[in-house]
């Protein structure tokens, strides 16, 4: 019965985090780094997914920190340095079963239940004599097109109308409406909407099969507003564009905060769909076949 409490409290703590900072009006997942912008990386140099960015991002907005490395105490004891003390760590998680064997019929079953760890950022390390430098700002002309992101976005099979005032993807005819890119404000908006409306054509019944894009609940609308937001994020944290608050989501602010309140595991399941989805796009976006 512990571990059942402890599970509960896992998803729990991790929502209260993500609801804490929406409802003072802070999206984790807008703008979550200093620097260039990053997905969060273990001290190995390999990325954290899911529901561990949003975490991990949010954790560095509120305390401030320029690095994307992330270290165990043990590690950073490995590694020649030493936490400093009085540092707050972040909690992460990672999936884990318990096999069961029925008493009666012998058969097993898995169940899924999450174990935590907690990580330091870099920035609360001292000693590890810059082996881990915060990323270098990555300057763009703000008004011009990125050659290597234009190749890449080129790679999506998918079919991208220009013209007219609004972005959205439509999902009865699989295709990506833009505007043209002087439209935008920046280069960055115009990849970053690009990339979110590219997060919903993925998940078309024909590709991804998302639940919450084929129905027509105005509450899975909305969730799948926020798969594309967290899905955009991650993707341009990979390739290198920013994503920046968009006007037009304000409206499904309070339904992402009602699913919330309500499910304490939405916004795992929305940072796992979104993960699927840039991973799908990611794996032909970075494509180099052509």
């Amino acid at each position: 019965m512990a571990k059942e409490t402890n599970r509960i409290d896992i998803y729990q703590a991790v929502t209260d985090d993500i609801l804490a900072m929406l409802e003072a009006g802070t999206k984790p997942w807008v703008k979550p780094w200093s620097g260039g912008p990053t997905i969060p990386l273990r001290h190995n140099g390999v990325a954290y997914r899911g529901i561990n960015v949003l975490s991990l991002w949010a954790s560095a907005m509120r305390q401030g920190f320029a690095s994307p490395y992330w270290l165990t105490f043990k590690q950073a004891l490995e590694l020649g340095g030493n936490v400093r003390k009085g540092s707050k760590g972040t909690t992460v998680v990672y999936a884990n079963k318990l096999v069961v064997k029925d008493s009666e019929t012998d058969d097993e079953r898995a169940i899924p239940f999450l174990k935590r760890y907690t990580v330091f950022n870099a920035d609360q390390v001292e000693g590890l004599d810059g082996k881990y430098p915060a990323p270098a700002p990555i300057i763009t002309n703000p008004e011009t097109r990125d050659v290597e992101l234009e190749l890449m976005f080129s790679r999506i099979d998918a079919t991208v109308r220009i013209g007219g005032s609004q972005a959205y993807y439509h999902t009865r005819d699989d295709y990506i409406q833009m505007p043209a890119f002087e439209a935008f404000h920046s280069a960055d908006d115009y990849y970053a909407t690009l990339a979110h409306e590219a997060v919903h054509h993925a998940g078309h019944e024909s590709r991804l099969n998302r639940k919450t894009l084929i129905s027509t609940s105005r509450a899975d609308y909305a969730r799948d507003e926020l798969v594309a937001e967290l899905g955009a994020s991650f993707i341009g944290a990979i390739v290198g564009f920013k994503v920046e608050e968009r006007e037009d989501h304000a409206a499904y602010i309070e339904h992402w905060l009602t699913a919330l309140r309500n499910d304490k595991r939405a916004i795992f399941e929305a940072a796992r769909e979104a993960q699927n989805a840039a991973d799908y796009l990611l794996a032909m976006m970075t494509d180099q076949a052509d």
